[in-house]
């Protein structure tokens, strides 16, 4: 009896459909309006406050001096909102910025006020402070497990109350360097010195985040930290560095807001001051690249918020709209990035 089956080695086997020798590539789709509009709907909705605002206060909001002033205004605060961001890319909350950010004010202008250093040393040493605050903060939270929120307030409270004793509530404001105090009235291409140097740094942060393995190892551990470690990579090593960069951009903020104040001021840098960046880091995340902390989007989100500011303000509304304002802010930033992340990752773990 025979058997009709083929075997491997038999001649007959099924006939394979034919492929084309030259598959016709494939079109490239275009992005859902859903994403596009995640991705630039706030560049549009920043666009469509600037007509409203203008259309209603066509004098004094739609004028060369106003948007100047608000570039000015919101350049130490981007560069907090830089600082807030770093801790947040690898899923840490420094809370402390603000108070950083004051105390290197304090330290940049009693250098030289009271020391009698140059601006370049009083700069240095600043940024050395500002380091070594982030250096401990990161200490403390990768290597001693310290949940992040609770160790950075604890440290801030602490700065504040160190600044409070040192100046007694007395502003610092004699013998500050001439360069420094008026850097907020200088333009360069009738721009903000203080404008183009939030830039700078604003491209540098960007440049290290997403062009150097620190920032996409920084990435991955925020996204998941336990496989990250698995992979091999030095995840407390990485928190303790964004810490420190977060320290170092807030002593930067605190030198740019001894030359925006002409002064140091011991009563700036609480939370509500600090509030406005807080917002634009997470609101940021909500645009440009969703579900994730970006630098284009977290400058567009604060300077979304300072317009919105400037021009409620020249609307008249009251003084405590603006906090209002503010605190809502906060609060839908968050909710939405948290929702995107989620959305991207799966899970949410933020301010451990």
């Amino acid at each position: 009896m025979t058997t009709s089956s083929a075997t491997p080695h038999s001649g007959a086997s099924p006939a394979a459909p034919q492929q084309p020798a030259n598959p016709a590539p494939r079109r490239r789709t275009a992005p859902a309006p859903g994403l596009a509009l995640e991705r630039f709907g706030l560049l549009a909705l920043f666009v469509v406050l600037i007509v409203v605002f203008t259309v209603l206060r066509p004098d004094t909001f739609a004028t060369g001096a106003n948007f100047r002033s608000i570039a000015i205004s919101q350049s130490v605060l981007a560069v907090a909102a830089l600082a807030l961001m770093l801790p947040l890319v690898g899923g840490r909350f420094d809370v402390s910025v603000g108070a950083n950010l004051g105390l290197c004010s304090i330290v940049c202008a009693a250098l030289m006020s009271r020391a009698g250093l140059p601006l370049p040393v009083a700069v240095l040493g600043t940024l050395l402070v500002g380091g070594l605050i982030g250096a401990l903060n990161g200490a403390v939270v990768a290597y001693l497990g310290v949940n992040s929120i609770i160790a950075t307030l604890g440290v801030g409270t602490v700065i504040g109350g160190a600044v409070t004793a040192y100046t007694q509530g007395v502003p610092i404001s004699s013998g500050l360097s001439p360069a420094l105090a008026t850097i907020s009235t200088r333009l360069v291409a009738q721009l903000p010195v203080l404008f183009v140097i939030m830039l700078v740094l604003a491209v540098v942060t960007w440049f290290l985040l997403t062009q150097t393995p620190f920032g996409r190892h920084l990435t991955a551990v925020g996204s998941n930290a336990a496989a990250s470690r698995l992979t091999g990579l030095r995840v407390n090593r990485l928190v303790l560095l964004s810490f420190v960069g977060s320290g170092v951009l807030a002593g930067i903020a605190g030198v740019l807001q001894v030359g925006a104040q002409g002064n140091g001021d011991p009563t700036i840098g609480g939370l509500p001051f600090i509030l406005p960046a807080l917002a634009a880091v997470f609101l940021g995340a909500t645009t440009w690249h969703p579900g994730t902390y970006n630098v284009p989007g977290t400058i567009l989100g604060l300077f979304f918020l300072g317009t919105a500011i400037s021009g409620l303000s020249l609307l008249g509304v009251q003084p405590w709209v603006t906090d209002v304002f503010n605190g809502g802010a906060v609060v839908l930033a968050i909710v939405f990035s948290a929702q995107l992340k989620r959305r991207r990752t799966g899970f949410l773990d933020i301010g451990s």
